[in-house]
């Protein structure tokens, strides 16, 4: 575990924290530092403590004759990972890409309207060529969209195993982060896509 790495309180890290506070010639700095811990509810699975400070929780721990071991104290506990923060959604960029797209549509029926009367067999067929070669760009940037994320959190479970063994909890969380990660920023960069095709669109016409 890296220096900023933390883990879940439990009632064995909290009892810990409880037993070494009463030692008589326990640091002022660690006896500060262990002092943010002592009412946190074991219940609580947003209760964390900095891995380094269970290290210097454990280095004071004391089992009769016999020091007991870093595993035993971190028994029952696990890797604390923070909530993932969803960024809120732009209201103009939403907004403004809801206006396009309408704008857009209306153009898009207008023009339909207007040549369907006109329209030869190879006018038609080439619209249709047009239109099949657009949800075909679509329908590619869906699967790669759907590997990406598959990709992603395949990557995130298999490669964490050696992080955090055959933990599958912790595996599977890391797996979700990647693959989340991957798809809000694929939906960014398709956003951005499709903002700038609407764009183009409307300079055509």
């Amino acid at each position: 575990l890296s220096k900023m790495a933390a883990v879940v309180c439990t009632d064995r890290i909290l009892e810990a924290i409880k037993t070494v506070s009463l030692q008589t010639d326990l640091p002022s700095d660690l006896q500060k530092e262990l002092g943010g811990y002592k009412d946190y509810p074991a219940s609580d699975k947003s209760a964390h403590i900095p891995f380094q400070t269970v290290k210097k929780l454990h280095g004071r721990l004391q089992d009769g004759e016999k020091k007991q071991y870093l595993h035993e104290l971190l028994e029952g506990s696990d890797v604390y990972f923070p909530p993932l923060e969803t960024p809120p959604r732009n209201p103009e960029l939403v907004a403004r890409l809801e206006r396009l797209r309408r704008e857009q549509e209306n153009r898009q029926y207008a023009q339909m309207t207007r040549d369907m009367g006109k329209r030869s067999q190879q006018g038609a067929l080439s619209d249709f060529g047009s239109e099949a070669k657009e949800v075909k760009t679509y329908l590619l940037a869906l699967i790669n969209f759907m590997v990406s994320v598959a990709a992603a959190f395949t990557f995130g479970y298999v490669g964490s195993e050696y992080a955090f063994g055959a933990s599958v909890t912790l595996r599977v969380m890391t797996g979700i982060i990647l693959a989340t990660m991957v798809a809000m920023a694929d939906i960014y960069f398709m956003a951005k896509v499709v903002e700038e095709e609407v764009a183009k669109h409307e300079k055509q016409h």
